[in-house]
């Protein structure tokens, strides 16, 4: 059994989701539930490869090797059912920065880009800070908060002239795993109207209990497809700054890497293709044990909820480990609420950021402890609030 209880020591490691907690929030002492990385140690098989890398005493440059393109693509055929030729992987320094890439390579200024809101606040900016016009295409949310897909919207927008389709898969903020005739359908419409369709999957791995992740990878036309991959949210490994961006048409490959070269925008650092190659190779019970202690976690939520909360609500939670809190019934909107919680000691994410100011996004990827003294924090603020 892996040990996901025991806090990694963080504050003063410059880390950004501890040590920003005075300047960012005017708290240094608030608990965080914001940056979307883990507050247990990685696995030790990741660990103990980048030990022995370290040993070797030299920091070279380095070329990703057949070894580390065979771990990647077994992971996507094991844990992901979509057989890939390991040729069809370009490694890359993480999926935001290779979204501006992305964006500047195959489109134009002026372009218009499609995004399904609410959704992660980097999608609109990277398109933005291009010059190119983000396309809102607004996910539908039923009574209980489940988020589905507007079609009908998708079919109009994508018509209308866009040129890429960037699909959060699994969803951040809203906690969505995308089902297979839901990701078919993206893939067919994208297709049918000649936009690029740009998958982010940076989340595929982090499932609950009965989901399962169907890769765009699967459903795409080749010809038209990129899908953008990572260890560093399954693994924690964020800033070892390596990701991979699947392309399996020839084409899309040779003109992004092209784009590349000639703007000298090297490859991934030498220890985070260690780090991905272990993880890939090592790291699958790991990766099914974090899953079960998050979904333990998950219903920790959901317990303190019904206890405690009764005016917030949850988007119900498939994959990812973000919880999407509905607080429209609080009197408060995202940016007031968080920051009553900021100063109460709870640093959550305001929703405002990713298109809906009445929720919140909670990171439960820490020890249950931590979660729970959070939560303790979240009740007790919002108590006093509805009090008022």
């Amino acid at each position: 059994m892996y040990d996901f209880d025991t806090p990694a020591p963080r504050t003063g490691t410059g880390a950004i989701k501890w040590d920003l907690r005075q300047s960012a929030f005017g708290n240094g002492d608030a608990l965080p539930f914001w940056v979307a990385d883990s507050d247990y140690m990685s696995p030790p098989e990741v660990v103990e490869a980048l030990r022995d890398a370290a040993a070797r005493c030299v920091f070279g440059y380095t070329l990703p090797t057949r070894s580390y393109k065979d771990a990647v693509a077994g992971w996507v055929a094991r844990r992901h059912g979509w057989e890939i030729d390991p040729d069809w992987i370009v490694p890359s320094t993480g999926i935001v920065s290779e979204l501006a890439h992305i964006v500047r390579c195959f489109t134009e200024p002026g372009d218009r880009i499609l995004i399904q809101t609410p959704v992660y606040d980097p999608f609109a900016g990277v398109v933005r800070d291009a010059g190119r016009t983000p396309v809102e295409n607004r996910l539908l949310r039923d009574g209980a908060l489940r988020y589905t897909m507007d079609f009908e919207d998708l079919a109009r927008k994508l018509a209308a002239g866009v040129k890429m389709m960037i699909l959060c898969s699994p969803h951040n903020p809203v906690g969505r795993v995308w089902t297979r005739e839901e990701v078919c359908r993206v893939a067919e419409l994208c297709a049918a109207h000649g936009a690029l369709l740009v998958s982010d999957e940076i989340h595929w791995d982090i499932l609950m209990p009965g989901r399962a992740h169907f890769s765009a990878g699967s459903a795409g036309t080749p010809g038209n497809l990129i899908v953008l991959t990572a260890p560093s949210k399954t693994f924690n490994v964020a800033g070892l700054k390596c990701s991979n961006d699947i392309i399996p048409d020839a084409g899309l490959r040779e003109k992004l890497t092209k784009w590349k070269e000639i703007r000298h925008l090297d490859g991934p650092n030498s220890l985070g293709m260690t780090a991905c190659q272990a993880a890939y190779t090592h790291g699958g019970r790991w990766c099914d044990e974090q899953n079960a202690y998050l979904a333990g976690n998950a219903r920790l939520v959901y317990d303190v909820r019904a206890q405690k909360l009764p005016e917030i609500g949850i988007a119900p939670l498939e994959g990812t480990y973000l919880m999407w809190l509905d607080i429209s019934k609080t009197g408060l909107d995202s940016r007031a609420f968080c920051d009553r919680l900021n100063r109460a000691g709870a640093i959550l994410n305001d929703g405002y950021r990713y298109g809906d100011d009445g929720f919140v996004r909670l990171n439960i990827a820490c020890p249950r402890a931590q979660l729970e003294a959070g939560l303790e924090i979240i009740a007790a603020t919002l108590a006093g609030e509805m009090k008022r």
